[in-house]
């Protein structure tokens, strides 16, 4: 094994050095971020690589199940910022250079309290964010059109909640806390009733899985979805009518034996609505909530009983008042019916014209992208 070691740990490093040298040195500084960020970690993977070659007690046999595992986990992580970071950083072409000067806009706009993410079209997940190396990843051509990019805002809200010992983002965290603690309280609830029925295990398991649903992933895309209406209004609620009529499956869908990573689309839309009247567009939410019921009628499905317990309306009402607060609370600008911002009007405009002027849209766009 040592010899092993000896070849392999050497041809990691020689790798890691190489990757060092993929890092461009003349992007615009919308990137100093991301690359600082891989060039530290590359640094510390090579430190921890020559300890795995060199210090003494790996060379004892009984430490080469542990060198071994440490091996492994340095690959993996190298795999990671060779495949998302430096390529993001080393492919990075004028379609990224221009998204990353927009989402610098929307933050400017918004007064968005963290360092503004870069901005990658390598994503072959739709949007994302990897959120420890603060990288937005979106498709290839998303940049030319602009019903989609509202979800630039819901990535955005990730790292609010992900972010450690910085009281500016604090507040939004604590309100998406509260949130948690008023789902465990109505589901204990449930649970509380399901025990005086004595019925079957299936619904106190079905409680319980829900739970670990909340708690892990459902409460932090409510979130997500709310920062996007509060920071850019109905624009969002749109993106969201027509990702679910382009890519989603059942809008009522409900998992009773295990656990999902998103919540239901007609409750993410629910929850939109409501914060869209928390906000002031009263008008707009009632129109978006009347094309989100020709949609749902069109998708000839409808909802199990268990959906509306899973996703009670004075549930997802609270989940928006608690969102809002917390928004408000870290200084962020909230978008209302009067809001000037040229990149919050122009994705708002982009709906009224999707709907007004449905023949000549594309056209229209093409001009509106032209022009930012």
């Amino acid at each position: 094994m040592n010899d092993y070691f000896t070849a392999a740990i050497g041809q990691l490093i020689e790798r890691a050095r190489v990757l060092r040298t993929k890092i461009p040195r003349d992007l615009p500084r919308d990137y100093d971020t991301l690359a600082q960020t891989c060039q530290e970690r590359l640094k510390g993977y090579l430190e921890r690589l020559r300890s795995l070659l060199e210090d003494p007690m790996f060379q004892l046999s009984a430490y080469q199940p542990e060198r071994l595992r440490m091996f492994k986990r340095i690959v993996g992580d190298l795999d990671i910022i060779e495949s998302v970071g430096i390529t993001a950083l080393d492919r990075a072409t004028d379609a990224d250079h221009k998204l990353n000067s927009l989402l610098e806009r929307i933050a400017r706009e918004i007064r968005y309290p963290l360092v503004t993410p870069v901005v990658t079209t390598l994503s072959q997940q739709y949007f994302c964010i990897v959120t420890d190396l603060n990288l937005l990843c979106v498709p290839l051509v998303e940049g030319q059109f602009l019903l989609h990019l509202p979800d630039l805002y819901h990535e955005l809200a990730h790292p609010l909640l992900t972010e450690v010992d910085d009281p500016v983002v604090e507040p939004f965290q604590e309100a998406h806390f509260d949130a948690l603690k008023l789902v465990l309280d109505y589901l204990s609830t449930e649970m509380a009733k399901q025990d005086r029925r004595r019925g079957p295990e299936q619904p106190s398991f079905t409680l319980s899985r829900w739970e670990v649903s909340w708690v892990k992933y459902w409460m932090v895309e409510f979130f997500c979805d709310l920062f996007g209406v509060f920071a850019l209004g109905p624009a969002y609620a749109w993106s969201h009518l027509h990702l679910s009529a382009k890519r989603g499956g059942d809008p009522f869908e409900v998992q009773l034996v295990s656990v999902s990573s998103h919540p239901a689309d007609d409750a993410r839309m629910r929850a939109m609505l409501f914060g869209l009247e928390a906000a002031g567009f009263t008008g707009e939410a009632v129109e978006i909530g009347s094309k989100w019921k020709q949609l749902l009628e069109h998708n000839d499905v409808t909802p199990e009983p268990e959906y509306f317990q899973c996703y009670p309306d004075e549930l997802l009402r609270q989940l928006a008042a608690d969102a809002l607060r917390g928004v408000r609370d870290i200084g962020c600008r909230l978008a209302t019916p009067t809001t000037p911002d040229p990149v919050h009007s122009l994705l708002n405009r982009a709906w009224s014209e999707f709907w007004t002027s449905p023949d000549t849209y594309s056209e229209w766009e093409k001009r509106a992208v032209a022009s930012i």
